[in-house]
Order: C-alpha cells, then structure tokens, then sequence
C-alpha cells in the first residue's frame, strides 16, 4: 500500500485501486504507445479527481471538530474515516462536500483546459479525463444509493427511525441502475450496481454490510 500525509490526513491507497481504474481506463485493450498515454492519463486523473473528493468529506469532518480523519483509496473509489459522532445535519453537509469539491475541481479544470489547445497529448488526455470524472463520478455518487453519498444523504435526511425506507429506496435505484447499464453494454458499471444492490438487500434482512461495500 502507499503511504502519505496530505493537508496532516493520513492517506492510504490499497493496490487494487490502482487495477479497478485502470481496468475503467481501458487497460485491456491498451497496446499502442498512445493508448497507453492516454490511459496513464486516466490512472492519474481518476486518482486526484477521488482523492479530492474525500479531502472534501475530511476538511467537513474536520470542521465539525473531527480530528481523527483518514482517507483510503480502495478497490471501488475511496472512503474518508472519522472518530466523531455526527449529528443529522453535519452527515449531511460532510457526505455533500466530496462531491461538491469535486464538482468544483471539475469547473476549474475545465476553465483552465476546457477550450484550450494543449501541445502535450498525455496532458490534453489527462486534463480531459479529470474533467469527465469530476463532473460524472461526483453526479453518479449524489444517487441514493448506499453506500454513495446521495444514499447516506437520504438516510441521514429520513433519520434511524426509517432506515428502511432509506434502504428500499437504495435497492431499488442500485437495481435499476444495473439493469440501465447492463443493457447499454456497460457490464462492469452493472455488476458495481449489482454488488450495492445485494448490500442494501442483506441490510434489509439484518445482515451486516460486506465490508468492502462500506464508505463515504
């Protein structure tokens, strides 16, 4: 695993981070040198767009007087960790702030690349996909769906008291969004689907989540 300090949070990024986006990037078909560019390209941008994201859950965190937050970049994107009880309100704003900053960084790459004639093809690349992840990847985790932060906004948002309710609504998006994306021939988007879905079914039936499900 690598190792580092940013901004005085302790930062972890398991391997298979590294091999589930590549395998988004293309990394399968990636022979020529220009695929290759363009696929380091996409390693490097989806690596700052989602750390950025959960530096955006950590400075919340920190805000509401947490100062016990890591960050952890794993197989299926990334989860900022906290030692402090939040109330209803502060879920709310802490699990908006990642995509949000992450919205943010997406505008601002776009304004400084966006219409702008790049010599560098690995830069051009790299800029065009940190644009696209930005702006998708941050829209794609405001649905709610557990464990997205759209899904813990709806559970802290319907409170405890209709956790299943927050749960139904989870499975149900997880479902359909499976089945959208199966059938426009994105299988891996529909087995991440598939896999949120059956997490939010076992929590329906009183079953503990399946850990490398958990997050933020």
């Amino acid at each position: 695993m690598l190792r580092f300090t940013l901004f005085d949070f302790p930062v972890i990024i398991h391997w298979f981070f590294w091999v589930n986006v590549a395998l988004l990037g293309g990394a399968l078909n990636a022979s020529s040198p220009r695929q290759i560019q363009m696929l380091a390209g996409w390693v490097l941008a989806a690596f700052l767009s989602v750390l950025i994201h959960e530096l955006g859950h950590g400075f919340a965190m920190r805000r509401f007087g947490d100062r016990r937050v890591d960050i952890l970049l794993y197989a299926f994107g990334g989860v900022a960790r906290g030692g402090r009880w939040l109330s209803r309100r502060e879920d709310m704003a802490v699990s908006a702030a990642g995509p949000l900053l992450q919205l943010v960084a997406g505008f601002v790459m776009e304004i400084l690349f966006g219409g702008t004639r790049v010599n560098s093809f690995f830069l051009a690349s790299f800029a065009q996909s940190f644009i696209h992840i930005s702006f998708w990847w941050a829209l794609l985790n405001l649905l709610p769906i557990l464990p997205l932060d759209g899904g813990h906004i709806t559970r802290a948002f319907l409170g405890e008291s209709r956790l299943r309710l927050s749960l139904t609504i989870s499975l149900i998006c997880a479902v359909g969004m499976a089945l959208y994306s199966f059938q426009g021939g994105g299988l891996f988007v529909a087995v991440f689907f598939g896999m949120m879905a059956f997490n939010n079914w076992r929590e329906l039936q009183g079953q503990p989540q399946v850990p490398w499900m958990e997050g933020r």
